[in-house]
């Protein structure tokens, strides 16, 4: 009967581990526009990519931008690991729609993204970053 008992608890706490084993996503459009720089300037793309906004033209737009930074050479990889990123300005455009502008210390030029809530989560609208379809000045 023990060894059962053992062996029931066995599998309930696999179970529980398992599932406390999934990491939620960021919970706020910041915390989202923050991982995926960290992760864009630190080369980890499937980590920024689980970020995107998931159609077409994002995900051929973020294919071309993972080309690019695969063909840089290892010193340009490296500073922008190193790099510290700098949030500028942050705009709530509306209850579903972020901006954030920032800039790296390595390269200086302020860019912006676009966060959108969509099924309950932040993601980013990479599309933004080359069309830049709202103003936030």
């Amino acid at each position: 009967m023990i060894k059962k008992i053992i062996a029931f608890l066995c599998i309930i706490t696999s179970c529980y581990s398992c599932n406390n084993d999934k990491k939620e996503g960021p919970a706020t459009s910041l915390d989202t526009g923050r991982d995926f720089i960290r992760a864009s300037l630190n080369g980890d793309f499937p980590a920024a990519e689980k970020l995107l906004l998931k159609d077409t033209q994002n995900l051929q737009l973020f294919d071309s931008y993972k080309a690019y930074y695969d063909r840089l050479p290892a010193d340009k990889k490296k500073n922008y690991r190193q790099a510290n990123y700098t949030i500028n300005k942050y705009v709530d455009v509306d209850s579903i729609t972020t901006i954030i502008n920032y800039s790296n210390d390595y390269m200086k030029k302020p860019m912006d993204i676009k966060v959108v809530r969509r099924n309950k989560e932040w993601k980013v609208d990479f599309k933004y970053t080359y069309s830049g379809n709202l103003s936030i000045d």
